[in-house]
């Protein structure tokens, strides 16, 4: 056996020794380095991404993002260099993806092609990587922006997508012999051609996302850097230039083509998250290509118990005042969930609060204040570090996990993650919306990220999570009935749904009764309600799995400390279900759809080294 780098290792490729989300006294820190730790040879997806300079294409440095999104998503990978592919004749059937228009030589193109030609299974973001015969190109026009559209909506990998699939970068292509799945157009100027494509190669099976997803995805998520106001929504629903710079004056999503009216007053808002749904196409390439050629593929669910997905509220002190944090809290209570609850500097609550938040369950974060605009209160590290040790005084605290920016201030691109590094904090929730129209998933999905410093000479993942809102303050910023449908977003993509309620709004009518019926609605969608630190410290608990593979089948399952009650899938072949056990055991497994693949699922606890085997 082999091991192989998991859905696993919060930031490090081939796993960690602690998470970095325990509210430990010196939580150990992952490594964010980029170089695999781990080699394997025998993952059921091969992951081929070798560093291409920016002089060469300028978003090449976010093409290995497709790592963050295979560990997301719990699937088993590992990276293997180009000049390796001639070797692939030699290992168990796998997925192959190239992560961007890779810049393949002579020998390793003829390898790939020999490969896919005798069984393989290729996919390929962001071009055809000089193979174009291989996945059915006759031609390709280089895409600056554009907007997907579905051609075959009863295809697996493009059914039932919902959102506009906005994409930057990557290009249009002329169809070949390939199968036309998607299209791709940017206006009456601009590139227009096939977006997905999927071509049969002798015995082998080739699969092209034109658009470059990778790097659109990295764009939605983290914008544009943020120097000057935003450009406002031309109906006023989103004043974004009002001269506070903020998160959402580095969206780069379209105000007419990427909002959706909802009821109950029609105004336009950011419903579904696009980059949830770009995910989605480079996951279901996999799970499709993996089950047409025979690929025994295991996926690690997203959360415990098989919950669909995760609800969160967070609350910002603005204000400070006791007695509605008090009136809060008992709404809270009444609701038995806990919440995470950011402070602002300065003032804060008496020291007996903080002592009942923490003794009740509840979270301690930072309300990072870059707003007031005061010598201590504007946008800097000396105040973001100055605030962050108020905050650890003022509690009584020995550690922060969190931070959400004070009315999501911002500034620059990627300052904030690289200070909360530099204070330990191991998350932050600052990117979602301060504007009615730009409620939702103006700035990402629901999936809980490791963003990208794409702007280092090696890019590396930040070790901090972001957890993006969808709004503050139902009944008082928007209508109530916003919050099933943005529930359900965040549900149907498996993700986080956060919601931002201030103990300011508590007493006004129907914010109570709005919260309690939030909950419910929550809970009757198969989803629990947990803090943000809960959130980082199950999702490294889940990425510490590491895992080892046989050319037979069997997979070696190591966790190096307890993931209780975790949930494993391992995808259907096309002609029936596959013999399942567990250390030696046959076990009965429960019907699991994902993305419209059909999966066996069993929930078990993961602990030490646990036997897998796919008959």
């Amino acid at each position: 056996m082999t091991k192989v780098s998991v859905a696993g290792g919060c930031l490090a490729w081939g796993g960690l020794t602690r998470s970095p989300c325990l509210a430990d006294p010196k939580p150990a820190r992952p490594s964010s380095s980029t170089a695999p730790t781990a080699g394997a040879s025998n993952a059921p997806v091969v992951v081929v991404a070798p560093a291409v300079s920016a002089d060469v294409d300028p978003r090449a440095p976010a093409w290995i993002y497709v790592v963050e999104i295979l560990r997301r998503a719990g699937v088993f990978f590992e990276l293997l260099p180009p000049a390796e592919l001639p070797n692939l004749s030699r290992r168990p059937k796998c997925v192959v993806v190239l992560a961007g228009n890779v810049p393949l030589g002579s020998n390793e193109r003829e390898a790939l092609a020999a490969w896919v030609k005798q069984g393989g299974a290729l996919l390929g973001i962001g071009g055809v990587s000089t193979l174009p015969e291989v996945f059915g190109v006759s031609g390709e026009t280089p895409l600056s922006e554009g907007w997907m559209k579905v051609v075959a909506a009863d295809h697996p990998v493009t059914a039932h997508l919902r959102s506009s699939l906005h994409v930057f970068g990557g290009y249009a292509m002329k169809r070949g012999a390939g199968a036309v799945l998607a299209e791709v157009s940017s206006g009456k100027q601009g590139a227009q051609g096939s977006a997905v494509l999927e071509n049969r190669f002798g015995q082998g099976r080739a699969m092209v996302l034109g658009p470059d997803l990778l790097f659109s995805i990295v764009h939605i998520q983290q914008g544009l850097p943020v120097f000057q106001d935003g450009h406002p929504s031309p109906d006023d629903s989103a004043p974004i230039n009002e001269g506070i710079l903020k998160a959402e004056d580095g969206l780069v999503l379209d105000w007419q083509r990427d909002r959706t009216p909802l009821p109950p007053d029609n105004k336009p808002v950011f419903l579904e998250p696009i980059s949830d749904e770009l995910r989605e196409i480079v996951l279901r390439g996999v799970f499709h290509l993996a089950r047409e050629q025979g690929v025994a593929l295991p996926v690690l669910w997203y959360w415990p118990r098989g919950l669909k997905a995760v609800g969160h509220i967070s609350h910002d002190s603005d204000g400070n005042d006791p007695q509605k944090a008090a009136a809060l809290l008992e709404v809270m209570n009444r609701c038995k969930i806990k919440s995470t609850w950011c402070m602002l500097y300065p003032g804060g609550y008496p020291r007996q609060f903080y002592r009942a938040l923490a003794e009740q369950g509840y979270e301690i974060a930072l309300h990072y204040d870059a707003r007031t605009g005061g010598k201590e209160t504007s946008w800097s590290k000396d105040n973001f570090l100055l605030q962050h040790r108020w905050l650890l005084k003022e509690a009584g605290l020995r550690e922060l996990a969190g931070n959400k920016n004070h009315f999501t201030r911002w500034e620059g691109r990627l300052d904030l993650y690289r200070w909360c590094e530099a204070t330990g904090l191991v998350y932050d929730q600052s990117r979602g919306p301060s504007k009615q129209g730009t409620i939702g998933f103006p700035l990402g999905g629901s999936q809980p990220y490791f963003p990208l410093d794409d702007e280092a000479a090696t890019p590396r993942f930040f070790r901090v999570m972001e957890v993006n809102m969808l709004t503050q303050d139902l009944v008082v910023v928007c209508p109530a009935e916003y919050g099933k449908p943005l529930l359900d977003s965040a549900r149907r993509h498996h993700g986080v749904a956060h919601f931002l309620f201030h103990p300011a709004h508590i007493q006004k009518p129907g914010v109570a009764d709005t919260i309690a019926a939030l909950v419910d609605y929550g809970r009757a969608q198969e989803m629990e309600w947990w803090t943000n630190e809960q959130i980082c410290r199950w999702e490294s608990l889940r990425r510490e799995v590491e895992a080892r593979f046989t050319p037979s089948g069997a997979v070696a399952l190591r966790a190096s400390r307890p993931v209780s009650q975790a949930t494993l899938l391992v995808l259907k072949p096309a002609q029936g279900p596959r013999a399942i056990t567990i250390n030696g055991r046959a076990v009965k497994t429960d019907p699991w759809t994902l993305y419209g693949f059909e999966f066996q699922g069993v929930t078990t606890d993961l602990a030490g080294e646990v036997h897998l085997h796919m008959g």
